[in-house]
């Protein structure tokens, strides 16, 4: 009895360890995907929560401040994906920054509007 416990056990622990290493190629798909545009700032937010739905959110700008993309992944499994989040494109960055309240994947965004902002202020650090 315990020995086909055992192996159940170690059989969906191996399936997770499966799932999350597909979640995480996922992840750098949609990274590498997202990078590849030849201007403008890249910022990723993570809202993890205790219990609840997590959120994990990219946004993409050009060099005029503009959302060029965003994309949202929430849930609480691995099988969540990143999904075209379309509500904040050709949105200012200052615009969208204002109209984020205290939701998981409102602050998941702020967060990449936060690494956004500092890569902006490190590129003008730099050139001077």
């Amino acid at each position: 009895m315990w020995g086909w416990f055992i192996v159940l056990f170690a059989a969906v622990w191996l399936l997770q360890i499966w799932m999350a290493k597909a979640q995480l190629k996922n992840y750098h798909g949609t990274i590498r995907e997202l990078s590849r545009r030849p201007s403008g700032y890249l910022g990723v937010g993570i809202q993890k929560q205790k219990l609840g739905i997590g959120a994990v959110a990219i946004v993409v700008i050009d060099d005029t401040g503009t959302v060029v993309e965003s994309r949202l992944m929430r849930g609480v499994t691995v099988f969540s994906r990143f999904e075209p989040f379309p509500e904040y494109i050709g949105l200012p960055l200052d615009a969208l920054k204002a109209s984020l309240g205290e939701e998981p994947e409102d602050r998941a965004f702020r967060m990449a509007i936060d690494k956004i902002e500092f890569q902006m202020t490190e590129n003008t650090n730099l050139a001077v």
